[in-house]
């Protein structure tokens, strides 16, 4: 019943076996000088890298900057304690309290963002003088909004009986997601060695999971397949052509990064 509900508003296997060989060509393309240059090729398609923005271990710069660091880790704390919750699929929003809490950390980050940007420009503080360290802190509180947010929507649209519990469920559980969140940050601000790889490619594979995310919610509204799945299967049929839309996505700003300052002469501050 399962398979012939989904079967017939599913990608067939010649498009899964195009996306696969999408993903595996773009992994190739941007590990042609090793695994941090692929984790740098991401960030070079999402991130404007500008290193005085950015955390540095020794001799090595994290692939992301503090902000887009912080986002993504914050993001992946918010996935991870949904995994180990086991509300991975759940669909119900938290309390009002909560969500006005998560929205503030949005206003945040744009708050924060929006002074970082002045004083990009202007070279003057503008409300206060930004740091790394707001950057950081601000991008992980938007990381873990996008997370809680982002969920639900997601399995609203996706599964046929998603779980109506919300993922927060309470006050504790987005406190235990903050303290995770916090110590996130610390091991970044720490700019300890032997810590750079682990944080650096876990920031980028959350960067990588919310684009494919995205991509299959596209995926499934292109088949017309909204709440069908129903099981892990039915969900690579269609995160498969999400993570193709990502890396194609990622491909193609990056080459339009690159020609912009091949031809045009763009840059960005070092």
């Amino acid at each position: 019943m399962t398979g012939n509900r989904i079967g017939r508003s599913s990608p067939n296997r010649w498009l899964l076996l195009l996306a696969l060989f999408i993903v595996a060509g773009g992994a190739a393309w941007g590990m042609k000088e090793g695994p941090l240059a692929l984790a740098d090729s991401v960030g070079y398609a999402i991130c404007h890298q500008i290193t005085v923005r950015t955390y540095v271990f020794g001799d090595l710069v994290m692939p992301l900057c503090a902000r887009c660091s912080g986002q993504y880790l914050g993001a992946m704390a918010g996935f991870f304690m949904a995994l180990v919750w086991g509300r991975l699929r759940s669909a119900g929003l938290p309390s009002r309290g909560i969500m006005f809490t998560l929205v503030i950390f949005l206003a945040a980050w744009a708050f924060d963002g929006v002074n970082s940007y002045i004083f990009l420009i202007t070279r003057q503080p503008f409300l206060y003088m930004p740091h790394n360290i707001l950057r950081l802190t601000t991008g992980m509180l938007q990381g873990v909004a996008v997370s809680m947010f982002f969920l639900p929507f997601f399995n609203q649209v996706f599964w046929r009986l998603p779980d109506s519990r919300p993922v927060l469920t309470g006050w504790r559980d987005l406190g235990l997601i903050l303290l995770l969140a916090a110590l996130l940050a610390v091991a970044v601000n720490s700019r300890w060695t032997p810590l750079f790889y682990p944080l650096a490619f876990l920031s980028v594979v959350g960067a990588f999971l919310l684009l494919s995310l995205v991509g299959t919610l596209m995926a499934v509204m292109v088949f017309r397949a909204q709440n069908t799945a129903e099981s892990g299967r039915d969900f690579l049929l269609f995160f498969i052509p999400g993570m193709a839309f990502a890396t194609l996505l990622i491909i193609s700003i990056a080459a339009l990064r690159a020609w912009a300052e091949a031809t045009l002469g763009f840059s960005l501050p070092e």
